[in-house]
């Protein structure tokens, strides 16, 4: 049975699973933001339509400039791209015959685009035992050997981030062995902009992912941002296509910025959801990760059960994230989104039933 590699494709899952799709599908394996895009940008999407006539700003000035200042950096250390993804690609290129370090479990696509590239991975394997927290000796004596360490903070699947001391100390040992340390923060947002390295770009050593996806929930529209030195971005710059991202894109991500309130109301939402959902969660002696992003890990009081539980969730129109595919979880743990209150006790319903379910 061959499983999709990401979330947020439920009937592709559904068919791999041969499980009738269900009328109705809450799909807890996607991981952006419940309460929608801002306002703005619905309210201005009808004004925009105009813009599609017109081939967009091949350079993005414009929204380069509003995540400078948003970040307190120079437009020339802002590269946009269709998504983080496609920057991903394009750093990638430069990945040949390198040693890539990568901890996991992380985003799936690390690994694939590292091989599709001619790097060569060596993993390092996090825990429940050690609260998934990286081995630090380990990492400072591969960064001297001036390797490449990809890193996620905070981490997809678990939604831990890393304390900013052990990421300020991996930078350093960067800085002064020539690696390179590439750091995505797709979600930082999610936590809080205190805990971006964004303002510690100017080292050479550090390379930043940033998607705007997740916290606006634009996912359509594919719009990231890579943040590092002049004269890195300027290379990879070379190797994007001309109109990479488009001009709704560009509207919409200039948008997004100015919505500080949004920001905050999200955070806020996600801390007390996320509290509950634990709670229920510890009532019920189920094992989670301590995320503090909008998403986070679960497991049975029988891991043994995970697989049965995430089969009757499908058939009930419950779509959580296998984990098969996430080295160091191998299907042992499930992931799940935090959706909207009515969506969470829908799924707070469902785990009960099924809970009690094991007890008869």
């Amino acid at each position: 049975m061959s499983l999709p590699l990401h979330g947020a494709n439920p009937r592709s899952l559904y068919q791999s699973m041969r499980i009738p799709v269900p009328e109705q599908i809450i799909d807890f394996s996607e991981n952006s933001n419940p309460l929608g895009p801002p306002s703005a940008i619905s309210e201005k999407w009808m004004a925009w339509q105009s813009a599609i006539s017109s081939y967009p700003d091949p350079e993005g000035q414009a929204l380069r400039q509003a995540i400078a200042d948003y970040h307190g950096l120079g437009s020339e250390q802002v590269l946009l791209g269709n998504g983080a993804a496609e920057l991903m690609m394009v750093v990638a290129r430069w990945f040949q015959g390198k040693i890539v370090g990568i901890v996991h479990p992380a985003f799936s696509e690390y690994v694939r685009v590292v091989e599709a590239n001619g790097g060569i991975v060596q993993s390092f394997i996090t825990t429940e035992e050690t609260g998934w927290q990286s081995p630090d000796e380990e990492i400072m004596h591969f960064l001297i050997k001036g390797h490449i360490l990809f890193l996620c903070n905070p981490v997809n699947p678990t939604g831990i981030k890393y304390s900013r001391d052990t990421l300020a100390r991996w930078i350093k040992q960067a800085d002064r062995y020539g690696a390179t340390i590439l750091l995505d923060e797709a979600f930082i947002d999610m936590i809080g902009e205190e805990y971006s390295f964004a303002n510690q770009i100017g080292s050479s050593s550090l390379l930043i992912f940033r998607s705007m996806t997740k916290m606006y929930s634009i996912a359509g529209l594919r719009l990231g941002y890579l943040l590092g030195t002049k004269g890195r971005l300027a290379e990879f710059g070379s190797l994007l296509p001309h109109w990479n991202v488009n001009a709704l894109s560009l509207l919409a991500g200039e948008e997004a910025l100015r919505d500080k309130a949004f920001q905050e109301k999200t955070r806020t939402y996600m801390k007390t959801e996320r509290e509950r959902l634990f709670a229920f969660l510890d009532d019920l002696g189920f094992r989670y990760s301590l995320s503090e992003a909008n998403f986070y890990l679960l497991q049975p009081q029988n891991a043994s059960q995970t697989a049965d539980l995430f089969r009757w969730l499908l058939h009930r129109g419950i779509v959580l994230r296998h984990t098969y595919n996430y080295k160091g979880l191998e299907g042992r743990w499930l992931r799940a989104g935090i959706k909207t209150k009515e969506q969470n006790d829908q799924l707070i319903q469902a785990v009960t039933a099924w809970h009690q379910e094991q007890l008869l």
